[in-house]
């Protein structure tokens, strides 16, 4: 389920109670009928109306808007930063024994801490749960350059990817890439495991 839950009906945005009394209900008969093994929904929308729907324990999957530029399913958002406060919602993740899909590892790409774009790429990308605009979340990415200079990683985009699978509630991460070298860096880049805590720390603070 991909559209964005809010208290109100509005939209492509679905209301919670049309989600969890209508929707979820729906999805659940197609799991008894053997069509899909497990239902999910996207973690986008209203803090409060994407609590209720991990609480509701009715979703075995959740896709969650999670980086280091918006670590706040985890924890406060940085200083200063502009983005969705998802309140802890790995917590209640873990309560509700739910797998979770990383979205917008990257932030659309910003993480690579340039604007400039892949041929292939989409060209234009909006925010999700970040800056108002995708050139705010490129500053905020070219702060965090201090680390890779020091070595913690190779890239802007190692540190991101590295910084997503620190977290022991991450069950898996979606990359996006536009050419062959760049998936064999995420794969580099998961493959030398969690960042340092102390840098952790510095990413989050």
């Amino acid at each position: 389920m991909h559209n964005p839950l809010v208290a109100r009906d509005s939209g492509d945005k679905l209301a919670i109670d049309i989600a969890l009394n209508e929707v979820a209900p729906a999805l659940e008969k197609l799991k008894k009928a053997g069509k899909t093994r497990f239902i999910g929904f996207s973690g986008v929308g209203e803090t409060a109306a994407l609590h209720r729907a991990i609480d509701s324990k009715l979703f075995d999957t959740i896709q969650v808007v999670y980086n280091a530029l918006n670590p706040s399913a985890d924890g406060p958002l940085p200083k200063g930063a502009p983005g969705q406060d998802h309140g802890r919602l790995f917590d209640r993740v873990k309560a509700a024994d739910m797998g979770t899909i990383i979205i917008r590892a990257l932030a659309g790409g910003a993480l690579s801490g340039t604007e400039q774009r892949h041929p292939l790429a989409m060209q234009v990308v909006d925010p999700i749960g970040s800056a108002p605009n995708f050139a705010g979340d490129v500053a905020r990415a070219q702060a965090l350059e201090p680390l890779v200079r020091e070595g913690v990683a190779g890239s802007l985009t190692e540190l991101a990817e590295r910084f997503v699978i620190s977290h022991p509630a991450v069950s898996t991460m979606l990359v996006g890439y536009s050419t062959l070298d760049q998936l064999d860096a995420a794969i580099a880049a998961v493959n030398k495991g969690p960042l340092p805590e102390a840098a952790l720390k510095r990413v989050t603070s």
